[in-house]
């Protein structure tokens, strides 16, 4: 059977799987919300967010669910099964634990990076290219990373934050391949990645929803707003 660049096709598909899997999650409850914020701030339907009592961002996220995840989850789980029965993994709790634990990060990385992105709105109002340029980027880890030039591999190991973390990185843990990137303390950092990016993103949406201007043009500063970014 072939490979890419050291990768066997079922390692590829395990490495594939994986990020469809962690993008379900992560965008199930980001991606719609987020890419729609733009046609509520402009016709002002927003603001009614602002009048609940409750955490705004945490509201706005959990008001709506995109079934049409439910499909990716299908898919990607059905070629994580083949791809795990093509495959000699020697499996321990380490492991386990990891893998799952990777599996939250991974899509707290994808909801984070979705969440920056969407809370730009309230400063340019006008982002959806950023999200085709996200969904262009993202097409990149549904390869061994190690299959591009040195310049990609650094841009999505360190400074597009961080893309190899979804999958690339716990995939090369899980099936013992050589990570070139001082493998050790990256392994380690790679479950804390996306809770952290997480919890960035969410104090920079709502640092950009205090300077948020209601439909009428005056800006708006909810009382609690600061309090909430910190809870």
């Amino acid at each position: 059977m072939g490979a890419i660049n050291g990768w066997s096709w079922p390692e590829v598909a395990f490495l594939y799987s994986i990020g469809l899997f962690v993008y379900a999650i992560g965008a199930s409850f980001t991606f719609v919300q987020m890419q729609s914020l733009e046609e509520m701030v402009r016709d002002g339907t927003f603001d009614i967010i602002l009048i609940k009592p409750r955490n705004p961002f945490y509201y706005f996220v959990t008001s709506t669910f995109n079934n049409g995840y439910i499909a990716h989850l299908l898919l990607s789980g059905t070629i994580l099964v083949w791809s795990l029965s093509q495959l000699k993994i020697e499996w321990n709790l380490l492991k386990v634990i990891y893998f799952c634990l990777n599996i939250a990060s991974g899509s707290l990385v994808i909801a984070g990076l979705l969440t920056i992105i969407g809370s730009l709105t309230f400063r340019v109002i006008r982002l959806q290219f950023l999200f085709r340029l996200f969904n262009r980027l993202r097409e990149f880890i549904s390869y061994p990373i190690s299959i591009y030039s040195l310049f990609i591999q650094i841009l999505l190991v360190f400074i597009i934050p961080p893309l190899a973390f979804v999958n690339f990185v716990p995939s090369s843990f899980i099936l013992a391949k050589e990570f070139q990137y001082d493998g050790n303390i990256t392994y380690i950092l790679s479950p804390f990645i996306g809770p952290i990016l997480f919890y960035i993103a969410y104090l920079f949406w709502m640092s950009n929803l205090n300077r948020y201007q209601g439909a009428g043009g005056i800006t708006i500063y909810t009382t609690n707003t600061i309090a909430w970014a910190i809870l």
